[in-house]
């Protein structure tokens, strides 16, 4: 089984949002997410006719925001943007599975399962905070949360799944247990829905089948990439792509309202990608599925 809901094979979006990555958008993203299936989606465009032609807000503001609606210089275009679907009959065998898996998930989901599964990757869970707004910030905080783990070759119950699954460690249990790359591990957890995708909680009964040696994340190293990882405004094929880099969800709150939405971290620091001079070759804690990863805690 797979799990349809991060399918991209199904959908096109020609939003401006998804350029980098080619106009593909998740079947969650789509259906779920935004709602935007079957219409496509309409949003608008705020403008400022002074701030277009480079003269100065007499109210002092650099840039358009929410408390622009009103002003005489304030302007909004409406635009829709279309959805793109497979080829129908693509599209029918879609639903079918589709069906079958939601069928499968509403059995599965928020309860206690067996798991067993190979270690992909394991992570810092790294969330970052700003109070203020991303332009004028107040202060910042950038928390380590524990770690995430991405798990292939899994199976959940009875249930084989040729995909990615995750799980969430706290960070006594990666200090004490010490998951890395290509451990094969077996324990019992509560299987959660996050954002489309299949994570497992409140591990126990862990019992490693297979157990690597080398290199894995502790406390001290997450740390120290928490204080020295940068936070980049593109999202680069090649830091998404990265063993360095992973998606990280980012806070902003002002004025009494929270936005959440997602950014590269570089674990190494870099200050963008074409500035980048990682060795990408060198994947010391496992490769790129935690980029797929975000909002794990809702």
């Amino acid at each position: 089984m797979k799990n349809q809901y991060k399918r991209q094979d199904i959908f096109r979006c020609t939003h401006d949002a998804h350029g980098q990555r080619g106009h593909y958008v998740s079947t969650f993203h789509t259906m779920h997410r935004k709602g935007c299936f079957p219409d496509g989606c309409t949003y608008f465009r705020w403008k400022c006719h002074e701030l277009e032609h480079r003269r100065k807000c007499y109210r002092g503001y650099s840039h358009v925001g929410k408390n622009c609606p009103g002003c005489k210089y304030f302007d909004e275009e409406k635009f829709t943007r279309s959805l793109v679907k497979a080829d129908e009959n693509g599209y029918n065998v879609f639903l079918d599975e589709l069906h079958d898996f939601e069928e499968w998930l509403r059995d599965a989901e928020n309860k206690e399962h067996w798991f067993l599964g190979t270690i992909r990757s394991v992570k810092p869970h790294i969330r970052k905070t700003i109070y203020g707004n991303v332009d004028h910030p107040k202060t910042e905080h950038t928390n380590l949360l524990g770690y995430l783990i991405c798990f292939e070759e899994a199976f959940i119950g009875n249930q084989r799944f040729d995909d990615f699954v995750y799980g969430v460690a706290g960070r006594e249990f990666q200090s004490r247990l010490k998951f890395r790359q290509g451990d094969r591990v077996e324990f019992r957890g509560t299987l959660t829905m996050r954002e489309g995708r299949l994570v497992f909680q409140q591990f126990k009964k862990i019992t490693f089948m297979e157990k690597k040696e080398g290199a894995c994340w502790t406390d001290s190293e997450s740390l120290v990439a928490r204080s020295t990882g940068t936070t980049l405004t593109k999202q680069a094929e090649k830091c998404i792509s990265c063993d360095q880099g992973m998606l990280i969800d980012v806070v902003e709150k002002h004025n009494g309202e929270e936005k959440v939405y997602h950014r590269i971290f570089c674990l190494k620091g870099m200050p963008s990608a074409a500035a980048c001079t990682y060795d990408g070759s060198k994947e010391i804690y496992g490769n790129t599925c935690s980029n797929q990863f975000s909002n794990l805690e809702k």
